[in-house]
């Protein structure tokens, strides 16, 4: 199944942003994610990873206008999901606390893993 179909499945249809409209936001956004700050516009790296976000998700009836949508990189997108807040701040409250603690989860894998290669010598 083509990965279209495969993501139409899961999350029905996606919504459509011009390339415009999607300029429009990173403008106004300075090429930055409006959640964990990363910065798109000096490194290219980073900006391969930015995508809009609507901070009330398009699948639960937020609309496409300029004040739901927010330049959001990829792996903060994922972390937000089709979750829907009170605000755009508290979005960016809940995405950095999940991301602190995947990243306290990440350091213990680490450590174990090394750990464990460690005894394993």
């Amino acid at each position: 199944m083509p990965f279209k179909k495969i993501a139409k499945f899961f999350s029905g249809p996606a919504p459509h942003i011009s390339r415009d409209e999607a300029m429009k936001v990173f403008q106004r956004d300075h090429f930055k994610c409006q959640y964990c700050g990363l910065d798109g516009l000096h490194n290219f790296s980073n900006w391969l990873v930015l995508t809009i976000d609507h901070v009330h998700p398009h699948a639960k009836g937020g609309g496409r206008h300029m004040e739901n949508l927010v330049t959001c990189c990829q792996p903060c997108n994922v972390v937000k999901g089709h979750r829907v807040f009170a605000s755009r701040e508290a979005a960016k409250k809940f995405v950095l606390e999940k991301r602190e603690e995947w990243h306290r989860a990440f350091q213990d894998q680490v450590k174990s893993h090394g750990s464990a290669h460690a005894a394993q010598r």
